[in-house]
C-alpha cells in the first residue's frame, strides 16, 4: 500500500477520532508527546551533547532481551499503530481478485485462499451496473431529495469525511478505551475503498452532475465514478463489522446480543449517511442500493478472515432495480437482500475463507475493549 494512502487514511482516522470523539483527551495527549518528540528532534545537538558527557567508554552489548518469535501474530503488540495496521491489511487482502466480462458489463471480486495446496477461485461479490436509460430515470430522485439540503446540511459536510463521531455515538465508541476497535475499523476502511475504488473504475458511472445543470450539487463533486457509492460501502460495512463485534463481546447469558440490540440504529445510520450523499447531489439512490450490497459482503469477509468462518457470495444487478412499471426505484432499508425482483442474490451455501492470522489478533484484542 502506498505511503500516501496510508497516511491519508491514518490522518483522516486521526483527525476523525480526535475531533469527533475525544478532541480533549486526543489534544492533551497527542499534543504533549508530539511536541516531545518534536522537540527532540529538533533539538539533536543537546542530545549528542548530553551522550557526549554521559556514556563513557563503551563495553559492549550489555542489555539480555527476548528475541520476537519468528512469524508470529503477538509481535503486532510490539508495532506502532501504522506498520501494524498495514501488516494486518496485506494479511486480510491476500487472494482478493477481480474479474470482468464486457459482454454484461459484470465485474466480480473474487477470492482465492493461498495458503492451502488446492487453490481455487471462488465468487464474493458480483456487481452489474444499471443502463443510461436507468439512471436517467433515477436522476429525478436525486433532484428531488435537493428538498432536503437545508434541513441535513451540517450532516452532510460533517460526513464528507469518516463520519467516526457518529459511530461512536451510537455505540459509544471512544478513541482511550478502543484503539484496537478503531484500528479495526481502519480494516474495514481499508477494504472498502481499495474495492469500491476498483468496482467504480470498472464500471465509469457517471455522476448526477454530468446529466443535468440543475442539480448543483452543495458540495464538490468527486473525482471518481458514482456507482456503487463508497459512502453507503463503507457506512454499511461499519454497521455490519460492529454489529458482529459486538455480538462476539456479549456475555453469554445477554437475549439479544449487544450488536444484535444496536442493529437497528447501526443499520439506520448507515442509510441515512449513505442518503445524504443523494441528497447533497453527487450520487444516486441505486448507488446505495449496490453500496449496501457490497459493504455488507465486505464486512462479512473481514469477520469470517479474522475467525475462520465462512461467507455467502452475495450479488446486485442494478439493471433489475427498478418498480414493476419499469419507473425509478427509491433506495430504502426495506428491501431484503436477498430479494431477487430488484436485484439482490445471496447465495444459499456458504464457503470458508480461510483465516488470516494477524486480522484474528487485532480481532481478540478488540473484543477485550468491549468487556
Amino acid at each position: 500500500m502506498s505511503s500516501g494512502i496510508s497516511s491519508g487514511i491514518s490522518s483522516g482516522i486521526s483527525s476523525g477520532i480526535s475531533s469527533g470523539i475525544s478532541s480533549g483527551i486526543s489534544s492533551g495527549i497527542s499534543s504533549g508527546i508530539s511536541s516531545g518528540i518534536s522537540a527532540a528532534v529538533v533539538s539533536s545537538d543537546a542530545l549528542i551533547l548530553s551522550r557526549a558527557a554521559i556514556v563513557g567508554p563503551y563495553i559492549g552489548p550489555a542489555l539480555h532481551v527476548n528475541e520476537p518469535g519468528f512469524d508470529k501474530p503477538d509481535n503486532l503488540a510490539l508495532w506502532a499503530d501504522g506498520p501494524r495496521i498495514e501488516a494486518c491489511f496485506s494479511d486480510l487482502a491476500e487472494g482478493l481478485l477481480f474479474k470482468t466480462r464486457n459482454g454484461p458489463k459484470e465485474a466480480e471480486l473474487g477470492f482465492a485462499n493461498l495458503q492451502v495446496n488446492n487453490i481455487q477461485r471462488k465468487p464474493l461479490v458480483t456487481l452489474r451496473a444499471p443502463t443510461k436509460g436507468q439512471f436517467k430515470k433515477q436522476l429525478d430522485l436525486t433532484a428531488a431529495y435537493a428538498d432536503l439540503r437545508a434541513d441535513r446540511a451540517a450532516e452532510v459536510i460533517a460526513q464528507v469525511g469518516l463520519p467516526v463521531a457518529f459511530w461512536s455515538s451510537v455505540i459509544g465508541l471512544s478513541a482511550h478505551r478502543h484503539k484496537k476497535t478503531l484500528q479495526l475499523m481502519e480494516l474495514v476502511f481499508l477494504l472498502c475503498v481499495e474495492t469500491e475504488m476498483r468496482f467504480k473504475h470498472i464500471f465509469a458511472s457517471l455522476r448526477p452532475v454530468a446529466m443535468s445543470p440543475q442539480i448543483q450539487p452543495m458540495i464538490e463533486t468527486p473525482g471518481h465514478g458514482s456507482w456503487p457509492s463508497g459512502h453507503a460501502t463503507e457506512s454499511f460495512a461499519f454497521a455490519v463489522f460492529f454489529e458482529k463485534l459486538l455480538d462476539a463481546a456479549s456475555p453469554p447469558e445477554a437475549t439479544p446480543a449487544n450488536g444484535t440490540a444496536s442493529r437497528e440504529q447501526l443499520q439506520r445510520l448507515a442509510a441515512r449517511i449513505a442518503t445524504n450523499r443523494v441528497v447533497a447531489g453527487v450520487h444516486f439512490p441505486v448507488d446505495s442500493a449496490a453500496g449496501r450490497m457490497l459493504g455488507t459482503a465486505l464486512a462479512e469477509f473481514l469477520v469470517a478472515r479474522a475467525t475462520g468462518g465462512k461467507v455467502h457470495e452475495r450479488g446486485f444487478d442494478g439493471r433489475q432495480y427498478q418498480k414493476p412499471d419499469g419507473t425509478a426505484l427509491d433506495f430504502s432499508l426495506h428491501q431484503p437482500l436477498t430479494d431477487g425482483d430488484i436485484g439482490y442474490s445471496r447465495a444459499a451455501n456458504g464457503y470458508s475463507v480461510g483465516s488470516a492470522p494477524l486480522v484474528g489478533w487485532l480481532w481478540e484484542e478488540a473484543l477485550k475493549e468491549w468487556a
